[in-house]
């Protein structure tokens, strides 16, 4: 049959066979679609059609990630961005992206799923082809939204309704209205929540839009919900099932049912809520979500543990624990765990709450969410005082008195430069599109043109590798980095110095970036970081100077165009990360410390805490101390010091082992002069073993640190510890 075709009418051929796939697939006829593109992918391998291939492949993942075979669309997606980038085809390689920012999405993979939604729109932007990336946007909106980053969130639901009023399109106007309606009410700014979904409610029942609808009435319910309205909240919400239940796509009903338990649950109406609760798990279930699952167990976990059942309640906290954690959700590892502390606490289990609130508080320490913090500390605090431990209560109390300084600070400096921020983030976006949108052209070599351009500034497009079917070579460095006291970085033996990083502000970027390791920074957040005064700038080009000097620093025969091991760019956003042979050391620290909690033999706890010490050999970033970006960090750090230190003198204490006691002591009393539970240990220790002229000299001190510091006398317990030795 081929002999008798030309090439291009082969071509034609096989351009159509995907045309009659796609057509097959929109009609749910989806095991003859996938027949269809076998067909064509055979018919452009036999013909070296690539176009063929590629977009036969794009199609069959798909209908695959349709047929709730992800694996398998994966796989599909990911050769076809192969083929695409191969090609220079901007739209295909976006929507192949878009593809695998699905199945990431739909697996609970959701950082996967942000980066490959924000590289598919990056691509729009660098072909000129920003029509056609509404979808996207909205798929960038619902990835900060599942990760709790509401504000970015925000700032793409804004780009999205631009971009959607821009070109006339009510459908995408909708879906941006109805982001920004429920985002804003996540800052309960409840105002404008409302602003925005009657704005968009009205824009789609005129429509008749079904879809959009059930979502602006659910927004309107969730803001009268949390308002404390719950007749008008529950109306609402009623009026949103009602309207969805019109439309052939069940899984929508899911969050709906949710938040109507929540509803009932505020009205102490624990059978209603529990049998709207069981109605959204089936339909997670079957839809396969774990997402949706994982929030679902949580509220039914609520309501037995509202109802008095504790039991029941830990079994379901349990399984929406386990799919967070799949999903990587922190946020919802953070509150399922205090969930979890609630009930042990009112079994009596006070130890097992214990570990679920410090669990949640090292989670919220981790994503640096200070009101999670702020639970998790009061948390603690309680359960403290339940079991009479006044100086673990003490010690939680000084944390959540810092953390509520740090919480109120921020809110001040953001309140501050709320309009210079907003002014900063325009003109930089302004900028950007004006360096990497020139022109706008679909022409494959000049999309070429512009990434190559990108690739020179640092730019790589940071494809996610499917590592069943490529295999790299990677050269291994080993990596030191110290961060407490002086800081260092040493690259197989060779120490770093000023001239390896040319600028202190590529040096100050790289600090950043390695607070946050393997996490993306924007470059939004690195500019108000280090120019917070220099909204009116153009800081793109500084910014991505100082990158290329990371770069050289880091891999000093690094060629051109060629990727950095260490440094990935991901949409408008930068990553670090030092490999697998690299040792930071607040990160080992941190993660001894951790060990140590969940160490039952007492000799090998209190050696990883001892290790943990060691690695402390002064203020994080001390040379830094000045920058607000490291202020959280360090803190944060110093408090787990001085909490290490206290417990293992205290540890050495009880076993009689006094000078390692008075060593611990000591060096709490180095780290915070006016650490009066560090005085106490040290206090005890030196009259315990007899060393009164050491004793004497120690409260000389602690007197003048506390004159020195506060301006004040040491607390009289203290000076009672001094008499009575």
């Amino acid at each position: 049959m081929t002999n008798n075709y030309s090439a291009l009418s082969i071509h034609t051929y096989i351009d159509e066979l995907n045309q009659q796939a796609e057509a097959e697939f929109r009609d749910k006829q989806y095991e003859h679609a996938l027949q269809i593109t076998q067909q064509a992918e055979r018919l452009s391998v036999e013909h070296k059609h690539l176009e063929g291939k590629g977009l036969a492949l794009r199609i069959r993942g798909k209908i695959l990630y349709t047929l709730v075979r992800y694996d398998e669309a994966h796989e599909y997606f990911h050769q076809a961005v192969g083929i695409f980038q191969e090609i220079g085809d901007p739209l295909q390689i976006a929507r192949s992206l878009q593809g695998l920012a699905t199945t990431y999405y739909a697996t609970g993979r959701l950082l996967h799923s942000l980066e490959e939604n924000l590289n598919a729109f990056s691509v729009m932007e660098l072909g000129g082809l920003e029509k056609h990336s509404l979808d996207i946007v909205g798929n960038i909106v619902l990835c900060y939204h599942s990760l709790g980053e509401f504000y970015y969130a925000i700032e793409y639901a804004h780009k999205q309704l631009a971009l959607a009023r821009k070109y006339n399109s009510t459908n995408y106007s909708a879906r941006a209205l109805s982001s920004l309606g429920e985002l804003y009410f996540r800052i309960a700014d409840y105002t404008t929540s409302l602003n925005y979904s009657n704005e968009g409610l009205a824009l789609v029942v005129d429509k008749k839009n079904i879809i959009a609808e059930s979502g602006f009435l659910s927004n309107i319910g969730s803001v009268y919900y949390l308002l404390g309205n719950y007749t008008n909240a529950l109306d609402s919400m009623m009026k949103s099932i009602a309207v969805a239940e019109l439309y052939p796509d069940k899984s929508i009903l899911s969050p709906l049912l949710n938040t109507v338990c929540c509803i009932y649950g505020k009205m102490q109406n624990d059978s209603l809520a529990l049998d709207y609760a069981m109605r959204a798990l089936a339909i997670d279930i079957e839809f396969a979500d774990p997402k949706g699952e994982a929030y679902t167990l949580h509220n039914i976990a609520s309501v037995f543990e509202q109802n008095g059942d504790i039991t029941t309640a830990i079994e379901y906290a349990k399984k929406s624990y386990g799919l967070f954690v799949n999903s990587s959700i922190k946020e919802g590892e953070a509150e399922t765990l205090i969930l979890l502390a609630t009930c042990n606490t009112k079994l009596g289990d006070y130890i097992t709450a214990i570990n679920n609130a410090k669990d949640a508080l090292e989670i919220a320490e981790t994503i640096q969410a200070h009101t999670m913090l702020q639970s998790s500390l009061q948390q603690l605090l309680s359960l403290s005082n339940l079991i009479g431990d006044s100086s673990a209560a003490e010690h939680y109390s000084r944390r959540l008195t810092l953390t509520t300084k740090i919480i109120a600070k921020e809110e001040q400096r953001k309140n501050a430069e709320k309009i210079l921020r907003e002014a900063q983030i325009k003109r930089t976006q302004e900028q950007a599109q004006l360096l990497i949108s020139s022109t706008k052209t679909k022409l494959t070599g000049d999309f070429l043109d512009k990434t190559q351009t990108l690739k020179q500034q640092g730019f790589v497009l940071a494809t996610i590798a499917n590592t069943k079917t490529v295999k790299k070579s990677k050269v291994s460095h080993s990596i030191i980095v110290r961060t407490f006291g002086l800081f260092s970085v040493t690259i197989d033996g060779r120490e770093l110095t000023s001239d390896d990083w040319q600028r202190k502000k590529a040096r100050d970027i790289f600090k950043i970036l390695l607070i946050n390791h393997r996490k993306s920074v924007t470059v939004d957040e690195l500019i108000g970081h280090l120019w917070p005064d220099a909204y009116s700038k153009n800081l793109i080009p500084t910014l991505w100077n100082s990158v290329s000097y990371i770069r050289k620093a880091l891999e000093p025969n690094i060629k051109p165009h060629t990727p950095s091991a260490f440094i990935k760019i991901t949409g408008k956003s930068y990553m670090l990360d030092l490999g697998k042979d690299v040792s930071i050391d607040f990160l080992e620290f941190k993660e001894l410390l951790n060990s140590s909690r969940h160490e039952k033999h007492e000799e090998t706890k209190y050696m990883l805490i001892e290790k943990a010490i060691s690695l402390y050999n002064g203020e994080f970033l001390k040379d830094d101390v000045l920058e607000e970006w490291s202020d959280f960090q360090r803190e944060s750090l110093k408090e787990l010091y001085l909490e290490a230190t206290l417990d293992i003198g205290n540890y050495y204490l009880n076993q009689g082992k006094l000078s390692k006691a008075i060593q611990f002591a000591r060096k709490t009393i180095e780290a915070d002069k006016v650490y009066e539970n560090g005085y106490e240990l040290l206090f005890t220790a030196l009259a315990d073993n007899q060393q009164l002229s050491e004793l004497t000299k120690a409260w000389k001190l602690c007197q003048s640190a506390y004159k020195k510091e506060l301006d004040t006398t040491p607390p009289e317990y203290l000076a009672k510890l001094i008499l009575l030795a």
